[in-house]
């Protein structure tokens, strides 16, 4: 058996105490003939470990003694090594299948994020912008995401009671084996049955016609919730309710689970039913038309950033987060430490990414009142953060932080892309 130099000299400390097998001590002593490093080496430990000059025979039983001892401490050494790495890998092993908490694939992640909150700590603000994905929050600003729109664009017609409903493709195809044009009478209330109880399977909403709905209730076929017709403010519903377009046509809408609605009247526009499968023309014309309504204004916004081009926005907003930054700490006290509370893997469409969460001290601070969250996946974005007491230190500096992320031509409504604003700014 031939030997490599790191194999033969881990065996080294074995074969100076006379521990090694036989046929490991055959092949070592066979590669220390041929390899004068590890002879070297050898000789080198053989002297550490010689026997001292003879003593008088009652000191014999007390030099085996320590020689002994010697072995057993170098041994507990090692061992005691083996299960300071050991632990540690079990654990980060068990995050890494549970996808939570500190493991091999989020260490980098974290220690990014260390450095972030150091800098932050430090009082260094403008290093500290320089570690965030500037590039994601400019294409946030800058380019719509029309999926939505995309997606609705897509949906199919049929005909069913005489009234157009537009219906998602998947839909058609999960209802119907062959996808019929028009559907009436018996065959068009064994449909809207058949969407009902999907969502009682598959905890999807539902939007039927308020005759067809009446229909089935009478008949018994509609058993599994406990419906109701009246908006409690205070309550949410396992059921249904009724609600009216902006023509007066009356529906029952709902989920499996629960239900919060703002209004008993269901506008053309209302974001409540942008996730249904199928809708009235009506309303899908009105959210064709409040989508692209959204898109030019969003466009309209964006269209300073564009003028500017990323390089001078990115400088703008890298100076702008500085200097609102250092007044806000020269206000309140800057963070004075954090510590690391917990991470999740998460992925999507674009891609996966980690959910870091920090616990945050401020000046002053005997305890935590809340922390932050960074998202990374290769850049770091500001994701929020948690507060155990509104109005404090954390909440404060959440609020302020996320003021400070974007340069004063952008409003927060613009970022998230949604209602009207003044972002054409001064």
């Amino acid at each position: 058996m031939k030997l490599e130099c790191g194999i033969a000299r881990d065996l080294l400390p074995l074969y100076v105490d006379g521990l090694c097998s036989e046929d490991s001590r055959a092949a070592l002593e066979q590669h220390l003939q041929e390899c004068a490093g590890c002879q070297a080496c050898y000789q080198r430990m053989r002297a550490e470990s010689a026997e001292p000059a003879p003593v008088p025979p009652e000191g014999e039983a007390s030099t085996r003694f320590r020689r002994g001892m010697r072995r057993v401490r170098r041994r507990w050494a090692l061992s005691l090594v083996a299960v300071l790495v050991a632990v540690p890998l079990i654990f980060m092993t068990v995050a890494q299948v549970r996808g939570d908490g500190l493991c091999f694939t989020n260490l980098i992640p974290v220690a990014k994020c260390y450095h972030f909150l150091s800098l932050l700590q430090d009082g260094d603000y403008e290093a500290a912008y320089d570690l965030l994905d500037t590039e994601e929050i400019w294409e946030n600003l800058t380019v719509y995401d029309s999926d939505r729109l995309d997606e609705l664009e897509t949906y199919q017609a049929v005909t069913i009671d005489g009234e157009l409903w537009m219906f998602a493709p998947d839909a058609l195809q999960e209802y119907f084996d062959e996808i019929p044009e028009v559907l009436e009478g018996d065959e068009a209330l064994a449909f809207w049955e058949a969407v009902y109880q999907n969502s009682q399977t598959e905890a999807s909403p539902f939007l039927i016609p308020a005759a067809a709905y009446e229909t089935l209730e009478e008949q018994g076929r509609l058993n599994t919730l406990e419906d109701t017709e009246v908006w409690d403010e205070e309550a949410s519903y396992s059921g249904s309710i009724l609600v009216e377009d902006s023509q007066g046509n009356a529906y029952y809408m709902g989920y499996a689970d629960s239900l919060i609605v703002m209004s008993d009247e269901l506008d053309a526009g209302d974001y409540l039913i942008y996730d249904y499968d199928c809708v009235p023309e009506l309303i899908w014309e009105a959210m064709i038309e409040s989508l692209e309504d959204e898109q030019a204004a969003f466009e309209a916004q964006a269209e300073p950033y564009l003028d500017m081009g990323y390089d001078a926005w990115r400088a703008a907003s890298r100076e702008q987060f500085a200097a609102s930054m250092e007044q806000w700490t020269e206000e309140n006290g800057g963070i004075s430490r954090f510590r690391f509370s917990n991470a999740y893997a998460g992925s999507g469409e674009g891609g996966s990414w980690w959910q870091l969460e920090f616990d945050l001290w401020f000046t002053g601070d005997s305890a935590s009142d809340g922390g932050i969250t960074l998202l990374a996946d290769g850049g770091l974005t500001f994701g929020g953060g948690s507060v155990r007491t509104q109005g404090g230190k954390a909440d404060l500096f959440l609020e302020a932080f996320s003021a400070a992320l974007y340069f004063e031509v952008c409003s927060e409504a613009l970022y998230y892309g949604a209602g009207e604003t003044d972002a054409a700014g001064d």
